[in-house]
């Protein structure tokens, strides 16, 4: 068996690696239960349009292809997740090898598969699921720009960008990324002033149509939920905490020392080795993200997965630095190994912390276990109280109730601004005096101000913690709304 892996050609040897990969996530994807955001992108998917208040449409597109072929279920909402994750693999294989060589190809792959943010997020349907390979393909396309620059290129370039785009919006950033390459290389910044990144510009409009139509149709809502986002509330404040949250939580995504190793490759390889057009390429493709969500930390913490995207160029140039060094100095070998192991140690407890049986406060895994207890206790409630209308405290209450409830009811949020989420955009309810209301909230006595306008007997009816094999995982407090 070792000796026919040893004869296998590279292309070979990784398409075999995925598909025995793929296998496993798929299974691993079936082990756990929807996160709050997957369930809230389900419900998008119900509600299909042209965009949403807080994304554009191309996860909730996919979630309801994924349904469509294998129902409401967890393996219909991830099943996309896993083959673009895949894909996503290929791609990195593929730019890598194309700049450097298959053994710095595979090196990346390697690192890929052990990196806890990809582990994890392959098998989840974020936005992350479909920006991740629209941002690898982009990269891809504009290498061969570089050595082609073929006309056609540039459409595809801003084509793919756009539905990258559609996806998550940083993907527009890459325009960013790719000017500040054509500046920073002499001899590429003449097509800077060229007419062909106008092509690209096109491409990406008409990939961006939805979007554009419903912020016209809507008020702009993507334009306040941005706002609310970046955490800029009148001013722009300087919170160092903040920014140290941030950069904490990228150690804590990619791994301590595989992060620390990113940093160190991207500083030394920018100040000594500069004029390399590869070195240009990759960090013009990752730098700009990382420093974007860096200065936005400074006033408020952007999320860990933001900087996703720019880890596949990240990937490629941190794995070129560190084999030169060892190569130069083996010792450095052993930081290396101990990059490595470190991540796949994290990645393997994540697979694994069902097994080990953790309290709830320290199973990091926790908000993605319980919701089939949580649905059934939920329709026991319910029954009990003669509940005609179901009301969530968050999006990820009302979300995971529609999905989690026997009979997939409408859910609903207490009014709220319009805007606010994505919720406000869609019809309400109307209270009438039979309405017999259940309010589901994570802490007790958050009752909102709205709906106490609306309901004048609020009492608490249930107090329970969502189970999984047995061990409490989310705890609910459900009151009963009567008019």
């Amino acid at each position: 068996m070792l000796s026919t892996l040893r004869k296998m050609s590279p292309v070979r040897l990784v398409l075999l690696s995925l598909f025995a990969l793929t296998c496993f996530r798929i299974w691993y994807a079936l082990s756990f239960d929807l996160i709050a955001d997957e369930a809230y992108y389900w419900l998008w998917s119900k509600h299909l349009a042209a965009s949403y208040r807080d994304k554009g449409p191309l996860v909730a597109w996919t979630i309801a292809l994924g349904t469509t072929l294998f129902g409401d279920t967890v393996f219909g909402v991830r099943f996309f997740a896993v083959l673009l994750s895949s894909g996503t693999a290929w791609l990195l294989f593929v730019l890598a090898r194309r700049l450097y060589d298959e053994r710095v190809a595979l090196w990346c792959l390697a690192v890929a598969i052990v990196m806890p943010l990809f582990a994890v997020g392959s098998v989840l349907m974020t936005i992350d699921s479909l920006s991740v390979p629209a941002w690898a393909l982009a990269a891809l396309i504009f290498w061969r720009i570089m050595q082609t620059n073929q006309t056609l290129d540039w459409f595809w370039l801003g084509l793919t960008i756009g539905v990258g785009f559609l996806a998550k919006f940083t993907n527009g950033v890459q325009f960013i990324c790719i000017g500040l390459f054509l500046l920073w290389s002499k001899e590429h910044r003449r097509l800077l002033f060229s007419w062909k990144p106008l092509v690209a510009g096109v491409a990406f409009l008409i990939a961006i149509t939805p979007v554009i139509w419903w912020n016209i149709q809507t008020g702009w809502v993507h334009v306040i939920a941005l706002h609310t986002r970046s955490g800029v509330k009148g001013s722009f404040g300087i919170h160092p905490l903040e920014l140290l949250r941030f950069v904490g939580e990228q150690f804590g995504v990619i791994s301590p020392v595989l992060f620390a190793g990113i940093v160190i490759a991207a500083v030394a390889l920018l100040i000594k080795r500069h004029t390399d057009l590869r070195t240009r390429f990759l960090l013009s493709q990752c730098l700009p993200v990382f420093g974007l969500f860096l200065f936005f930390s400074i006033n408020k913490a952007g999320k860990a997965n933001w900087t996703a995207p720019a880890l596949i160029t990240a990937l490629i140039f941190t794995v070129v630095f560190w084999r030169e060094l060892v190569a130069r100095k083996p010792a450095w070998r052993y930081g290396v190994m101990a990059a490595l192991g470190v991540a796949g140690v994290m990645t393997l407890a994540l697979h694994t912390m069902d097994l080990l049986r953790l309290p709830q406060k320290y199973d990091i895994m926790h908000r993605a276990r319980g919701w089939n207890d949580f649905g059934a206790h939920l329709q026991t409630t319910r029954e009990k109280n003669q509940a005609t209308l179901l009301i969530g405290s968050h999006y990820s209450i009302a979300s995971l109730m529609a999905f989690y409830l026997p009979d997939r009811p409408v859910t609903y949020m207490p009014p709220s601004t319009y805007g606010s989420s994505q919720f406000s955009l869609w019809p309400s309810y109307e209270v009438q005096p039979a309405t017999r209301a259940l309010y589901v909230a994570w802490t007790p006595d958050a009752i909102p101000e709205t709906l106490t306008n609306q309901f004048s007997n609020i009492r608490l009816v249930d107090d329970f913690w969502a189970q999984h094999n047995g061990r409490p995982m989310n705890r609910f407090f459900v009151y009963l709304c009567t008019p």
